[in-house]
């Protein structure tokens, strides 16, 4: 049964967020004597379970990109998943039992290997090793003030990437050539975009606030389930 849960922010406030006291979880405005919660860097997982706690009385300042429905993590997944592993445990197994049966059945006959000995080959191996290695792009991703761990850096139009350590470091997995294009993103930040060069050197980014924030009191709407149809509970078994 799916949940969703809705936040916007229906007025938003005027005051200057920069301006604010900074606290553990964002600013303190003056003005409304609270504390604005900084959602800019969570992500949704984090977001989300922060609204289920707390629906009342929240000032928060949003990417504008956060502010829309969100789908909750189905309550009736673990059973499913439990279901899904206990079925595909059970292929396996008769699997393993096939194919036992199968290589009994095989008749083992003695091989004999026989191994030519070239004087050159190890040299030939080593030159061969070191020709094929590749130094991978590298580089740092930062805000103004300090490095941004877990910041998805990903070659546009693939799935191909990596993130940030707790250092803002990262080194990409694949060799990329000269117009290939990162694409740089991250919470509360504008994303960006880096075109590979020749001869490409480590990079060092900084990442930009998001230009477009909402702060102001935060409206969420009742967390709310929708029932399943015929063909979900059927689709569920399975």
């Amino acid at each position: 049964m799916k949940q969703q849960l809705s936040i916007s922010v229906k007025q938003p406030c005027s005051e200057d967020y920069n301006q604010f006291k900074p606290t553990a979880c964002g600013g303190f405005c003056n003005s409304c004597d609270k504390e604005v919660i900084d959602f800019r860097r969570m992500n949704d997982q984090k977001l989300t379970a922060y609204f289920k706690t707390n629906q009342e009385n929240t000032c928060g300042i949003f990417a504008t990109s956060q502010l829309k429905t969100y789908t909750l993590e189905d309550k009736t997944g673990s059973n499913t998943s439990s279901f899904n592993f206990l079925r595909v445990a059970s292929v396996v197994f008769i699997s393993l039992i096939s194919l036992q049966n199968i290589q009994a059945q095989q008749i083992q006959r003695p091989t004999q290997t026989v191994q030519k000995v070239n004087a050159f080959s190890s040299s030939e191996a080593e030159v061969k090793r070191t020709s094929s290695k590749t130094e991978f792009l590298k580089g740092t991703v930062s805000d103004t003030s300090s490095p941004l761990p877990g910041v998805n850096i990903i070659l546009k139009g693939t799935t191909i990437g990596t993130s940030t350590n707790f250092d803002g470091e990262f080194e990409f997995p694949e060799t990329l050539k000269e117009g290939d294009i990162l694409v740089i993103s991250y919470i509360g930040f504008e994303t960006q975009e880096i075109v590979i060069k020749n001869n490409q050197k480590p990079l060092d980014i900084v990442m930009r606030d998001d230009v477009c924030i909402l702060v102001g009191k935060v409206a969420v709407k009742e967390v709310y389930e929708s029932k399943p149809n015929l063909w979900q509970k059927i689709k569920g078994i399975f």
